[in-house]
């Protein structure tokens, strides 16, 4: 018995369809008992599959790293069916049909689709788990290489079990290696026995982890390996990992790696220009009231004005005033900067909320009508903190070619607030440039609706 990562999905994706098609009969039969099922409602059940389909590659809902049942895949089923409840609506007003069917029995509809999507993931979670325990579709691997990227790889397959992975042992390029292997694997041998040891060791996968550099020694890997039937997956050093976070192009017969590449250029500036006036002239439309109770609470809870502008970098890196109620009890310049942290004092207690709510942000929606800012775009960080990072990440200026926005893919992932580390900024750096690369207005829509759940599940803002 093998479990195979297509036939989970496909599996996942059946049972996706079977509930959201499924529990609109269940919703009606729950208000209505036996009575007459009428032909909006069928029409409204098949036409849901279709739509949540279309919603969930909106919200990479069938992403192969969503086998392990966690946060993002929370999140990203409840963006999926909110998105598909949309849908549905939109097409009932098109089609003036809303007012046939029941909206008590829409809400229950609406209700316990993600309550039985969220369960059949959990189920099929305890499932692979239950069957990788038992060894079931669980692979044999060899490692060749002892370098880092090797380390990094061995710790995530043998933290990983789920993933259904076994690891063998390494084969060793050199006579001396690092002591770290041992602890996760034994050396089975080096390299001028690499067809015995696959062979003798009933090897299924072999990682090779050689410096790109190296050609020779890589194509007389792929030689030997050519000769047996195990799959064969390259690990990049990390500068290659890097580039390859692009976007495969060809011009004419030659392929290259696009490494970032702006996409919201042309007709789809437009798009997005129209897109960011109508968002945030809705936003103050409906949060004016809300605003300026704010800003008075601010001026009343601490001495201070309501607002504060800061020098930040905006598109191409030129400088904008980002405005922001003001949180902390001291007004300091870009120079005198220093990031917040957990239980910072200068924060104030009203600011302390306005930050874990990100309501501290509302006023960049002025930014945005000027066309300083985006609604969706990387996070406009400090001057200082720019400085600081700008000479330790690769890229880190590439998030500059399109304009900042209040929300960004990053944050939706939870790197939101404090970056106390150099980590957490290169995994903040890696979504800004990913969104850059896969802009589309669909993408946005996605963060945007995203964007409340992070809020409420992140613990990272202070």
């Amino acid at each position: 018995m093998k479990l195979l990562s297509n036939q989970i999905d496909l599996y996942q994706r059946v049972m996706d369809a079977i509930v959201v098609g499924g529990s609109l009969p269940v919703a009606f039969w729950i208000y209505y008992g036996n009575l007459y099922w009428g032909d909006k409602y069928t029409i409204t059940a098949i036409a849901a599959i279709p739509l949540f389909y279309l919603s969930a590659k909106a919200g990479n809902l069938y992403r192969a790293n969503f086998v392990q049942f966690g946060e993002q895949q929370i999140q990203s089923l409840l963006f999926t069916w909110c998105l598909t409840l949309a849908g549905l609506l939109l097409m009932g007003y098109a089609f003036k049909s809303t007012h046939e069917l029941s909206r008590i029995t829409l809400g229950i509809y609406a209700v316990i689709v993600p309550v039985l999507l969220l369960a059949s993931r959990l189920f099929s979670w305890r499932f692979i788990q239950a069957m990788r325990a038992r060894g079931y579709g669980v692979r044999d691997a060899l490692i060749i290489g002892t370098d880092n990227n090797a380390l990094a790889l061995a710790h995530s397959i043998t933290t990983s079990p789920w993933i259904g992975i076994k690891l063998k042992g390494f084969v060793t390029l050199v006579d001396t290696y690092d002591n770290a292997v041992d602890s996760y694997g034994s050396v089975l041998g080096q390299l001028d026995a690499l067809n015995e040891l696959v062979s003798g060791n009933d090897v299924d996968i072999v990682y090779v982890s050689v410096p790109t550099a190296e050609r020779e020694q890589l194509e007389a890997i792929l030689r030997v390996l050519g000769n047996s039937t195990v799959s064969i997956f390259l690990v990049p050093d990390l500068y290659t990992a890097d580039i390859m976070q692009g976007t495969w192009v060809t011009l004419g017969n030659v392929p290259a790696v696009c490494v970032i590449d702006e996409h919201s250029r042309g007709a789809n500036a437009m798009v997005k220009r129209v897109e960011d006036l109508c968002i945030a002239a809705l936003a103050l439309l409906l949060l004016s009231v809300p605003m300026l109770a704010i800003a008075a609470a601010v001026r009343l809870s601490s001495p201070g004005p309501a607002l504060y502008k800061q020098l930040r970098y905006g598109a191409s890196g030129k400088p904008i005033m980002v405005w922001k109620f003001r949180t902390m009890s001291v007004m300091e310049s870009t120079e005198e900067f220093v990031q917040a942290t957990r239980d910072d004092a200068r924060v104030t207690g009203l600011g302390r909320l306005l930050r874990r709510t990100s309501l501290d942000e509302l006023p960049q929606l002025f930014n945005v009508l000027k066309g300083d800012m985006s609604i969706v775009g990387p996070r406009p960080h400090p001057v200082a903190l720019n400085e600081t990072y700008r000479s330790k990440i690769f890229g880190y200026m590439l998030r500059h070619k399109v304009k900042p926005g209040i929300t960004g893919l990053a944050q939706v992932h939870g790197y939101r607030g404090e970056t106390d580390t150099q980590d957490k900024m290169e995994h903040r750096i890696r979504y800004d440039i990913e969104y850059i690369n896969n802009w589309s207005i669909w993408l946005d829509l996605a963060i945007i609706i995203r964007t409340p759940f992070s809020l409420l599940l992140s613990k990272n803002a202070y």
